[in-house]
């Protein structure tokens, strides 16, 4: 292992490696990660890995676009192949204020030059004619929506950065981080010590134990997400094409076809925070026991909305870490208070977000400011005032309203009077 380098990433997930990519395009050579087990563990390896570029935000529809370009590309080299399904996706709408919403961040992919379009109930039904029309006003199309194998995409940027110089140490969990008189930073790891220029934690739920380690505070907890793959359906064994992945943001959950089956991930209300009070010292690759009736009512209204859902069992479900910061949107961007220490963790969405995070850290540290306008992922947008308890109340009311309408001006109760 090296002992020095100019730049050290610590955290091996997709953000992570990223970075590591991006940083390397960008003619950094000199750069190592640091990972406590293996490439992808976290909260990468159990992700449902939707990749959409729909936001209700100017810059972060540009960056979810961006991750998808970067996606096509890498899973087109044939010598990495990357199980990536490129399917399109139907939003459903039931009222008017939805269509309303639709049309507005329609309106902004367009002139971004995507091709977004506005459906009628009667062409949703056309592209997915498993779909039941009761209530329904009409839905949005994003054509560049569908599914990645995360792991495969983390090993293919992983790959590509070593090609280019990079390096990586799995296994070797960092142990503290101290300054030198230099300014140089010292990442202390299981195998040894690293001498570095500059840091970037990519740590994804335990991001908020590395600031820790430079004596910061970062207000993330860990929420419990869940998802249910059924066994094969007749139905869709026999077509020829997937179906558009669907999202029903007024019901609050997600459907997908995952080869013969589905996947259903529902945001509920009954969020459940985890790890209040720490994480785990080894938890990497695990998972926690299934909560079904926690999903009761959301899995009723898909399969009310699409019968076929009803037909199969239940294979497996999938009940794992995500990380949320008090907004939902992750930290990029240098540390407050701290020179050549840059945060870039706690993604919620961190697949469909991972490439243009790594692209933005990479030109913050390349560049001293990245293409687009990050503010509101700064890590410096918080203050004393979101503590523990605060962190924890936003993030449970997010994750209540995750595909709520972000109507202008909007100030939700959690937190108060914080």
């Amino acid at each position: 292992m090296k002992n020095q380098a100019r730049v050290v990433i610590i955290g091996g997930g997709v953000v992570g490696c990223s970075a590591l990519y991006h940083l390397t395009q960008l003619g950094e050579k000199d750069v190592v990660l640091v990972e406590m087990d293996e490439l992808t563990s976290g909260s990468t390896w159990h992700a449902a890995s939707n990749i959409p570029t729909y936001a209700g935000s100017w810059n972060i529809l540009k960056y979810q676009r961006y991750s998808t370009k970067l996606y096509t590309e890498l899973a087109d080299k044939i010598e990495d192949p990357i199980n990536y399904h490129i399917t399109g996706s139907i939003r459903l709408a039931n009222n008017k204020d939805r269509m309303d919403e639709f049309h507005h961040v329609a309106s902004m992919a367009r002139t971004q030059g995507m091709d977004y379009e506005m459906l009628s109930p009667s062409e949703m039904k056309d592209r997915y004619p498993f779909l039941e029309l009761h209530k329904m006003e009409g839905g949005l199309w994003d054509p560049y929506d569908g599914d990645i194998d995360p792991s495969q995409l983390t090993q293919a940027l992983a790959k590509a950065a070593r090609e280019m110089g990079a390096e990586v140490y799995r296994f070797n969990p960092v142990t503290a981080i101290s300054r030198k008189d230099s300014g140089e930073w010292n990442v202390h790891t299981k195998d040894g010590d690293i001498t570095c220029e500059i840091v970037v934690n990519a740590g994804g739920y335990r991001g908020a134990e590395i600031a820790a380690m430079v004596g910061q505070y970062l207000p993330i907890t860990t929420m419990s997400h869940q998802y249910l793959i059924t066994e094969d359906i007749p139905e869709l064994a026999s077509r020829d094409n997937p179906l558009p992945l669907l999202r029903d943001p007024d019901d609050s959950y997600y459907l997908r076809q995952e080869r013969h089956g589905l996947i259903l991930g529902p945001y509920e209300w009954k969020a459940t925070p985890m790890w209040e009070d720490g994480i785990p010292e080894d938890f990497a690759y695990q998972l926690w026991s299934d909560d079904l009736d926690r999903l009761e009512w959301y899995i009723e209204q898909a399969m009310g909305r699409v019968p076929l859902l009803a037909t199969a069992g239940i294979k497996k479900v999938i009940n794992g870490p995500i990380p949320y910061s008090p907004d939902g949107y992750p930290y990029i961007g240098p540390a407050h208070g701290l020179t050549n220490f840059y945060h870039c963790c706690s993604f919620s969405f961190g697949i469909c977000q991972g490439g243009g995070a790594g692209k933005t850290i990479a030109e913050y540290i390349v560049e001293g400011e990245p293409e687009w306008d990050m503010w509101m992922l700064d890590p410096r947008r918080y203050t004393d005032y979101a503590t523990k308890s605060y962190v924890t109340a936003k993030a449970v009311e997010l994750y209540q309203n995750e595909y709520a309408i972000g109507f202008p001006h909007e100030e939700r109760p959690a937190g108060r009077p914080r």
